[in-house]
């Protein structure tokens, strides 16, 4: 997989992360002190913990999604080991990806889809792919921020 393509999974994931807790949706955890907690008890790798912690907690949020589904926040297993790997390489600091995530989403929400008010399966995941479905992401995630509902999307 692409730098490229990681980069867009981590702005994604922290676009969705920051705009939900902007609206309400889930709680900010930094507000607990999570990231100078991890920074704090993992020296040289707080920033890592601290994305774990944000990706687990968002797994947990998104519990409607069950079984073997993927989303944005569960991929496939090798897609997380190159973003984990991408991330122990330390050549960026994910938390200053994104500074408006409301406008990161807007400007991804290019593709026209049908909205619900329940998860929706957006398709297959393929790296070829990864554009789209983080489009289709940036759709649905939109609506669901807009209207307050768990419109979550997910693939196989």
């Amino acid at each position: 997989m692409t730098k490229l393509y990681i980069e867009q999974i981590l702005k994604m994931r922290m676009a969705v992360y920051q705009a939900g807790i902007k609206v309400g949706i889930w709680k900010d955890i930094n507000l607990l002190g999570a990231s100078d907690m991890m920074n704090y008890i993992f020296t040289k790798s707080g920033q890592i913990a601290y994305y774990n912690l944000i990706v687990e907690y968002m797994r947990k949020e998104h519990d409607v999604i069950t079984g073997g589904s993927y989303f944005l926040y569960k991929m496939p297993v090798q897609i997380e080991k190159e973003i984990m790997d991408f991330l122990k390489n330390g050549s960026i600091d994910f938390t200053s990806l994104i500074q408006d995530p409301e406008e990161y989403l807007q400007s991804m929400d290019t593709i026209v889809t049908d909205h619900c008010f329940t998860t929706i399966n957006i398709g297959s995941f393929t790296l070829n792919e990864i554009d789209s479905i983080l489009r289709l992401c940036a759709s649905h995630y939109r609506y669901s921020f807009q209207y307050g509902v768990k419109s979550y999307p997910y693939f196989d």
